[in-house]
């Protein structure tokens, strides 16, 4: 029983925010749906503030084709919303039955679907999340004839002119349906929801989405970089709608309501032509189920034994690295600076070796710089090159202030970005990843936007197959004196077949 007056009886559904049960009216016997919001969201309190946007946006939605939501409960320490039941579940149990749909049925319910999402941009509210699982269909078996579709999930949905409401840099939906210009990190707008809808719309005729089988990252690039490939069977008609609504320029994007009436127009003129086959099954969906794992988490307890020989082992081999490179000495991470020529594009290997990681243990700090050294050994410094490196400085700089690793989402790589200020300013930047090859660019900017100086650029840094680091820079500028700046740093990771995925980082503004 929740909130004294619905009990819940069979689950229906599950999504990001929440879960969704078949529930009974206590007062009237009426059979409802009960949304509740994930435990584990509640204490957040974005996400609390998201699912109560969900019921004030589907409260001013009220439209045929758009799923009521009827009172908003507190369940103990729940959420929940209680929405009219649509007895025959989503078009994803329908796919999954059925397989495709005739191109009449397809072009029918898409032009429902249209509708409501016609209303939805008509009163500023984006839907976002925009698939199948999201259309709820009263009569599976006669959806040529009488759809009576609704949609539903508005919970990550925004009002266009609204404040963010979600994390800065974070990507909400599904890989599948995201257009490119949100993966590009672009406002969410009613043409993203017209891709979405072109992608839907493609399944449904097909049985599964244009770029289905690939890994998420894989999915972002063909979305980015690529076009839907045109099934044969798919008609003239509908290929021409997909091919607008999936059109890489936002402004070139049919609106809503014009697509409605060209699938009405279409499902008339389609008639009996019959469906695709079923397609094959795929070894592997573009579904993210997982967020990548953050290197720095802990996976679970390790034996001591284990912890012990690896402490051990990293002093030992700290120490033969030392003696080996003829290293100076121990000292402060300031006088490690302190003697680093200002001319050095990157780090070398031996200085990661030797500086301790801001983050890490001794032995996550012997890993990384043994990973470093794995991948080019390092020839025999010169006498004269060493007898530089220990020269001081003639300048001093203050302590680097740095952001620190950051990972974004669905990002291939951690950032760390510093600057320091003193005669000048200095600026470095630094990646963590495995296995890619990356070109990290330095730039430094006013609070306007405006570059100042020459950017700093380090190409074709690699990285071993194991989790490692590689730094550009510093590099000094000498800005005018008095003003504040931020320090950007982007960059550009390649993967194995070459696909580009680019990147960004900043500091926090400062005055110099």
């Amino acid at each position: 029983m929740v909130g004294g007056c619905y009990e819940l009886f069979e689950q229906i559904g599950a999504g990001a925010s929440g879960t969704v049960w078949r529930a009974r009216s206590q007062a009237t016997g009426e059979e409802v749906a009960v949304k509740l919001l994930r435990e584990e969201l509640v204490p957040q309190p974005r996400a609390v503030m998201r699912f109560v946007q969900e019921r004030a946006i589907l409260a001013a939605l009220e439209h045929e084709n758009i799923v009521p939501v009827r009172e908003l409960l507190t369940i103990g320490d729940s959420l929940g919303l209680v929405m009219e039941l649509v007895p025959g579940g989503s078009m994803r149990g329908v796919l999954r039955a059925r397989g495709p749909l005739t191109p009449a049925a397809a072009a029918t319910v898409m032009a429902a679907v249209a509708d409501g999402l016609a209303h939805a941009h008509r009163l500023g509210v984006v839907h976002r999340d925009m698939k199948p699982d999201n259309i709820l269909v009263g009569a599976p078996d006669a959806l040529d004839s009488d759809p009576r579709v609704r949609l539903t999930d508005f919970g990550i949905a925004r009002v266009v002119d609204a404040p963010q409401l979600t994390t800065t840099g974070a990507l909400l939906g599904t890989p599948n349906y995201l257009s490119p210009e949100l993966i590009n990190g672009a406002r969410p707008s009613p043409p993203s929801d017209v891709y979405a809808f072109g992608m839907v719309l493609y399944e449904l005729l097909t049985g599964r989405p244009p770029y289905a089988g690939h890994t998420p990252k894989s999915v972002f690039r063909r979305h980015m970089e690529t076009r839907p490939r045109r099934n044969p069977g798919i008609p003239d008609v509908l290929w021409r709608l997909i091919a607008s609504c999936v059109d890489r320029n936002p402004g070139r994007r049919p609106e809503a309501a014009a697509l409605a009436d060209a699938l009405r127009t279409a499902a008339v003129r389609l008639g009996a032509a019959p469906a695709l086959p079923r397609p094959p099954r795929l070894p592997m969906q573009s579904v993210l189920t997982t967020r990548p794992r953050i290197p720095t988490q802990r996976r679970g307890r390790a034996p001591a034994w284990h912890a012990i020989t690896t402490v051990v082992t990293a002093f030992v081999l700290i120490a033969v690295a030392l003696v080996a490179f003829e290293w100076p000495g121990p000292g402060t991470s300031g006088e490690a600076e302190a003697t680093r020529p200002s001319s050095a594009p990157s780090a070398s290997p031996k200085a990661k070796a030797a500086k301790p990681a801001r983050d890490g243990g001794a032995a996550e700090t012997a890993a990384a710089g043994l990973t470093a050294n794995r991948i080019t050994k390092p020839e025999q410094a010169k006498p004269e090159q060493r007898e530089a490196k220990v020269k001081p400085l003639p300048t001093a700089y203050g302590e680097p202030k740095c952001t620190g690793y950051q990972w974004k989402f669905l990002q291939p790589a951690f950032s760390n970005t510093c600057y320091s200020t003193g005669p000048g300013i200095r600026i470095s930047g630094a990646l963590r990843s495995k296995g890619v090859l990356a070109d990290i660019t330095l730039t430094l900017k006013d609070t306007a936007g405006n570059q100042v100086g020459a950017t700093h650029n380090c190409q074709a840094l690699r990285f071993g197959p194991e989790m490692s680091e590689r730094s550009c820079g510093p590099a000094e500028l000498t800005p005018p004196r008095g003003k504040r700046y931020v320090l950007v740093q982007t960059w550009r990771v390649y993967d194995d077949d070459g696909t580009a995925i680019r990147g960004e980082a900043k500091s926090a503004e400062f005055t110099y």
